[in-house]
This record gives structure tokens, sequence and C-alpha cells, in this order.
């Protein structure tokens, strides 16, 4: 009975076994998927046996974690290993948790014991992946593992650690999707790594050594990055901290790459000037702190290094890596140095859209290809940017600027010293100032000295029609040329820049004051200027520089003069009102005249003008002198000059101030004979009577002459002859001639016939015909005399000889000094 009992119990047990067996599939799955399903994992297909050695051997088993699927297949599992023959994990982009959870430290409760793990083959897919990752994993002892194929690894693992080593190439780098056969030909890449891992801190040291060379464009060019890496990453701050500091970053060009240069400049001096600015090496130093937190980056210092001139280092550098531009807050210092430029400095400070920074730049010259030939450039300065990505910056800059010298075609300045200010508020208004100083400046054979200029500008920026209102002030001790010299030159300006320029100016020159305007557009430059009524007396220093020996007493000068600078065309009106003045001997007295004329391209024309001269004396003294002058093509006339001379009156038809050969005609009339005498009243010798002639004058390149003038008495007049002595020594040698002489001692004389000539040595030569009556010895005379004499000498000894002229020159000398 019993024993029918337990062979019906076996039977029963091996039919619950063998139907176990034969449902392990679905009991399989009903049993420990809802179990795997609570941790996360979805289990999708099983399918599992006993070997003859009743080893497990799974066929294939399907997993999902969190997107993440991994497939494995022809699985052996025994007490001594767990064998996988395949395995494939896909790799999902998508982020499938909702909520971070907090990493803790690892407590892994590792058995003492169990089968160890090998696989196979393992296959890794990703999206960015265009070739599955091919890996094989084996556990030569418990919880170490070594990972061989694509991706080399040793990797340790304890209760509270995870450690190991990993070696990457560039074969990591061919699977990628945006990489291709090309853009790697020239990649040499390895890296080795060691890494611990205590379940929220992650150190890695890292051994990189990284080539790259390409030709872009015809640019043969290399990238070599080597050395050691040390990284740090928290899990729960999202902490990651990078020590770089031994990490060696270059960059090498060849000289083909500055070829390109050509398409953009011609010019082959401008190509090489650029060429040996652009370093064709750079080294990248990083720091031995980078840190990201989150999205913020932080780094103490980075310096990049072009040869052997150029320098830029940004220190203390944080921003937030999602909007870069506006959250970068750094210090950039940036030193250049070559044998073209000596030094160029920039040293900057950005943070919360804000930069703040400081410039210098030295040259000892400009490049050949610059027209301009510059010593000595030094310019620094400073410049603030507040919102500098908005719409509406703020912008603060100052500069000096220093020049020694500066050349342009006949242009030369020496000593240039600059001071710029400008400054741009929110709302777009702009304020700037411009303060200059020079030594000298020349242009051609003009030459400025001490000039000083401040130049201020005020205007909107913003929509509609540009505005600017200027101001200046410019000071110049002296202007120069061969012909003329200005000194104490000041002018005021005011002006409004929009469509056109419009400007005023209020000059001051050696005293003259002037008030000029204009507009200025690409069209037209209309200009006006106003000399207010003023002293001439201002005008003796620019006098003397033209004639020294000439000075204005008395008389004030009004004008106006409007034209166009484009065009170069002017009218000009000026008024001249009781001007005397001197010249050497000679004294002019009350001159008046008001004229209107035209200057079109370099042509001066005025049409005929009235003038009045109210007296001049040259040894004769001309009164009431009166008449027209005129300008014809810069050629200036006197037209019908008339005047009182000698008791008589005169008339010139007609004198051009050229030099060019002319002939004038001088008409006399009523002339007091008695004033022709050139010697004085203790002489003995008088001539009374009116005489009248007429001179023609030719002016040539000799000089000045009479040519056949000739003078005639009108009425009678009468000759007397009291004891002169050389006229009693001429009786007393020459006897016989005694009784001829004595008829000419009380002479009337009824016709008077004479020629002038005049060479231009100043040599007057009369031929003199005396028709008259002796009464004393009732005898007819007709006398013919030759008389030489040098006119210069005479004029010159009638002026000094008159004592009243003389009185009125110290007068108007005296006069003259005090209104200067």
């Amino acid at each position: 009975m019993l024993k029918r009992i337990g062979w019906g119990l076996l039977v029963l047990l091996m039919s619950v076994i063998t139907l176990g067996y034969v449902f392990r599939m679905p009991i399989t799955l009903h049993f420990i998927a809802p179990t795997l399903s609570s941790s996360g994992v979805e289990l999708h297909c099983l399918d599992w046996s006993l070997t003859t050695k009743l080893d497990l051997h799974v066929q294939r088993a399907c997993v999902i974690y969190q997107g993440q699927q991994l497939e494995l297949a022809n699985i052996t599992v025994n007490t001594q290993y767990i064998t996988i023959d395949r395995a494939n994990l896909i790799l999902s982009n998508s982020d499938t948790s909702t909520e971070s959870s907090t990493a803790k430290k690892l407590v892994l409760a590792l058995p003492q014991s169990r089968p160890l793990l090998h696989i196979n083959r393992l296959e890794i897919t990703q999206a960015q992946l265009q070739k599955p990752l091919t890996l094989s994993i084996n556990e030569s002892v418990i919880n170490e593992f070594f990972v061989a194929g694509d991706v080399k690894a040793d990797v340790k693992i304890t209760k509270t650690k995870v450690s190991g080593h990993i070696e990457l190439n560039d074969t990591l780098l061919t699977k990628m999707k945006a990489t291709t056969a090309n853009s790697l030909a020239g990649l040499n890449f390895t890296s080795q790594h060691s890494f611990t891992f205590d379940g929220i801190e992650l150190k890695l040291k890292s051994k990189l050594d990284a080539g790259f060379s390409s030709v872009i464009d015809s640019c043969p060019m290399t990238v070599k990055s080597n050395g050691n890496v040390s990284s740090y990453y928290h899990l729960n701050t999202k902490l990651i901290n990078v020590d770089a500091q031994q990490l060696t970053s270059t960059f090498n060009a060849k000289n083909e790459c500055l070829q390109g240069l050509n398409g953009v400049i011609t010019n082959p001096a401008q190509q090489q000037f650029i060429a040996d600015q652009i370093p064709l090496s750079w080294q990248l130093t990083l720091p031995n702190k980078i840190t990201l937190q989150g999205t913020q980056l932080t780094a103490n210092e980075l310096t990049l290094q072009g040869k052997s001139h150029v320098q830029m280092r940004i220190q203390q550098l944080a921003v937030d890596i999602n909007s870069a531009l506006e959250t970068l807050s750094a210090q950039v210092d940036l030193l250049f140095t070559s044998d073209d430029i000596t030094q160029l400095k920039i040293a900057a400070n950005t943070s919360n859209n804000h930069v703040d920074g400081n410039f210098q730049l030295k040259m000892a010259t400009l490049p050949d290809f610059i027209a301009v030939d510059l010593q000595k450039v030094n310019t620094q300065g400073h410049f603030l940017i507040s919102n500098a990505l908005g719409e509406q910056p703020k912008v603060e800059l100052s500069a000096e600027l220093a020049l020694a010298q500066l050349k342009v075609d006949d242009i030369r300045l020496d000593n240039y010293h600059a001071t710029f200010k400008a400054k741009l508020q929110s709302d777009q208004h702009l304020t700037a100032s411009l303060s200059s100083k020079l030594d000298t400046v020349k242009v051609g054979s003009i030459k400025l000295t001490q000039l000083t200029n401040q130049l201020t500008a005020a205007g909107s920026l913003s929509v509609g029609e540009l505005f600017f209102d200027l101001t200046s002030e410019t000071k110049l001790a002296m202007l120069q040329s061969d012909e003329f010299k200005f000194k104490n030159i000041r002018i005021s300006s005011q002006g409004l820049q929009s469509r056109a320029l419009q400007a005023s100016h209020h000059i001051f020159i050696d005293g003259i004051e002037l008030v000029a305007s204009h507009n200025m557009s690409s069209t037209a430059h209309p200009f006006e200027v106003i000399i207010s009524d003023q002293l001439v007396t201002k005008l003796n220093p620019l006098l003397h520089q033209f004639e020294p020996l000439a000075t204005l007493t008395d008389g004030t000068i009004s004008g106006r003069i409007t034209g166009d600078i484009n065009l170069q065309q002017a009218d000009i009106s000026l008024q001249v009102t009781g001007v005397s003045g001197l010249y050497t001997d000679y004294l002019a007295k009350q001159l008046n005249t008001q004229f209107t004329g035209r200057y079109d391209s370099g042509q001066l024309n005025v049409e005929p003008t009235t003038f009045e001269l109210n007296e001049l004396r040259a040894g004769a003294v001309v009164e009431q002198l009166n008449g027209y002058w005129q300008v014809q093509e810069n050629v200036p006339a006197l037209l019908n000059v008339s005047g009182n001379v000698m008791g008589g009156h005169f008339l010139l038809d007609e004198y051009r101030l050229t030099n060019q050969p002319q002939q004038a005609l001088v008409k006399f009339d009523n002339i007091d004979a008695s004033k022709l005498i050139t010697l004085d009243e203790k002489s003995g010798i008088s001539l009374t009577g009116r005489v009248a002639g007429q001179l023609p004058v030719y002016f040539t390149d000799a000089g000045i002459e009479v040519r056949g003038g000739e003078l005639v008495n009108k009425g009678t007049a009468k000759l007397l002859i009291t004891d002169n002595a050389a006229f009693n020594a001429v009786k007393d040698q020459q006897q016989e001639l005694g009784p001829v002489l004595g008829l000419l001692e009380d002479l009337d004389i009824k016709k008077i016939n004479s020629s002038v000539n005049l060479k231009p040595d100043g040599w007057m030569t009369l031929g003199v015909n005396l028709q008259g009556y002796n009464q004393q010895q009732a005898q007819q005379v007709n006398f013919n005399y030759n008389h030489e004499e040098n006119v210069f000498t005479l004029l010159r000894a009638l002026r000094l000889s008159d004592e009243i002229t003389q009185k009125v020159e110290q007068e108007y000398s005296t006069k003259g000094s005090k209104n200067d």
C-alpha cells in the first residue's frame, strides 16, 4: 500500500514538474515581471531551459529600463560562470526621468562568491552613432571586469567604490554620425583615464594625446593637444571641476594659409604687412580650475599665446552657457608686439553686459604703403559700455593721441597732442569734445605756430534727421609765409550740422575783427565775411610785413564779402573813411572811397569807383585829389585823377599798377611859377607868374621816362635876380657876358617855352626859351637855356626842406604809434 502511495506521489510530482517545465515561460513572466516592474524594469521576453548538465540556459531575454533597451541572447548560467554570448543595448536620446533623485554613497551588498560574468559580444546602439560600439566583458576575478573592443577598460567594484582604467582612441570617433572618413583622415587620438566613483563623486585623471592635420581651402594646418587633465563630478550638486593646466594645445598653420588675403587685398605691401601681424602658431593654456555647476561655468585663467608677439589672457571667467553673451564676466588682457607695431595693449573687464577697459597703441612709424608719414605714434584711452547687447547701449570713450611728426604731401605737423572724449547716453544723445595742441604746422610755404583748438559737438542719434550743435575755440600764435605774417589769431565758432554744415566765426587777427558765416554741403559752400567798422591802425602789423616803412595813422574801414567757396566766387564791398598814413617821407591825409567788386575763378574785378584824398605831401604838396580807380582781371588802375599842386591844377588820364609797359599823360594848368624854383628865399632868385603844360610819362622795364614834355607860360611873368653869389661869379669871370646876363636880373617875361625830358635814372633835361623885356635897359631879351638836374634828388631835397611837412609827419607818427 505504502509502495503504491509512494509511486503515486512520485508520478504526481513528476507530472507537476513536467507541467511546470512545459509551461515555464508564462509562469516565469507571470511571477517575475511584476516584481521587476516595481523597480522600473519591463521584462518583455524570456526563454530559458535546463541543459543536460542542469545548467540554466536562456535563449533570449528582453529588458527595458527608463527607455533603454537591452536584449540578451544565448546565456548560460551555472555555479561557476554566467556567460552571455550576445547582448544588444539600445540607448535612447530622451530623458524619461521626471525628477532627479538624490545620489547616495555606494553600499553594495557584494556576495563572497557568485558565478563570474562573461559577455562575449556587446553591441551598443545610439542615434548619434553611425555604427554600433562593439565590446567584450570578462570577469576573471570576482568584481573585477576587463573590457575589450572599441573601448578598452578594467573596472573594479568594491562595496563602497567603483574604480578602473579606460583607454579610448580615434576608432571610437569614426563611429560617430557627425564625422566622416575624410574629416578624420588626419586625426590621431588616444587617451587613458583612471577613475573612482563612490556613488556621489566621480574623480577622473586623464592623459590625452591628440593630433589633427588637414588642408582647408589650400591652407595646411595642424592641431595638437597633449598632457594630463584631472576632473571631478558631484552627482547631487551637478558640480564639475577640471584641472587642465598640464594640458598643452597648439595650432600651427603654413604660409599658404595667408594667400587668401590676395582675394581681399590687392596691394602686395598691404598683404605683407597684414601677414606679418598674423601669427601662424598658437598655444592655448588652460587653468588649474575650471568649474561647471549646472549651466554656470567659471575659470580662473586662460592664456592664448600667438607666436612670440601676441598674448591674450582671460581671468576670472564666469558665464552661463545657456546665455553666454549676456552673462559673460571676465577680465581680458591683450598684448601685441611686432616689428611694425611697438605695442598694442587692451585690458577690459566685462560683467552683466557691461564692459570697462583701457587701451594703448604705440608705433614708431606707419607702414610704407600708407601715404601718411607718422613718427612716434602714441595713443591711449579708456572705454565704458553699458547694456552692450541692448538696443540702446550707453558708451563713454576718452583717448589721448600724441604724434611727434606727421607728413602728407606738402603738409607737416610737429608735436601734435589731442584729447578726445565722447559720451553716448541711453537715449542716444551724443556729446563729444576734442582738444588739440600743435607746436607747428607747415602747408607749403605757410607755417602755423602754437595752434590750440577746443571742439565740442552735441546731438541725438535717434531716428530722424541728425542735428549736431558745434562749438570751436581756436588760438594761433602766428600764421606766416614768405609774403605775410599774422600774430595773435583767435577764432570763436558755432555751427549746426544737419543736411549741411551751418557755421559762424568771430575772428580776431592782430586786433582786426571779422565775422564770417558759411553753409557747407556736397553741392555748395556759400559764405559771408563782415568787417565791422574799425580803426585802420589795427592793420599796421599786417601792413608792415609788406611795407615796413608805411604806417596808417587814422581812419576807419568796414566791409562785407559774400560768395561760394566751391564756385570760387565772391562779391566784395568795402568802405574806407578818413584814412591817413605815412610812407617814409610821404604823407597822405583823409582818403575816402567806397567800392564793390567781384571775384570769380581767380579774377578780381572792380567797377570804376570814385576816391578822394585831401592831401598828399611828396616834396610838392598835392591837395584835393580825386578821381576813379578800378580793377580789371586783377590789375588795378587809376583813372582821371586830378588835384591841386603848386597853386595850380593837374590831371592824370590813367595809370595801371602793373609791371607791363604803359603810357600816361599828366597835364598841368595855372601852376605858380615861383614854386618851381628849387632854391630858398635867400638865394636871391625869384620867378612869378603862371605856367601850364603836359608830360607824356612812359613806364617801362627800365623805369619812368618823360618824352617830349612841354611847359608854357599863361600871361606875363617876371624874373628877379638880386645878390646871387653864383650869378655874380659868372659875370665876374666872363665880363664879356656881363651886359647880357644883366638883362636877366629884372626881366618881364612875355613867353616861356620849355621842353621836358626825363631819363629812368632821374636826370631831367629842360630846354628853356625865355622871351621878355628889361625895362631898365629898354631891351628885348630872347634867352635859351638848357638845364639838367636829378629829379629824384630834387624831390628828396624839397621834402627835407619842407618844415611844415616835417611837423605834420611828427604829429601823425606820434598819433599813429598811439593808435597802433
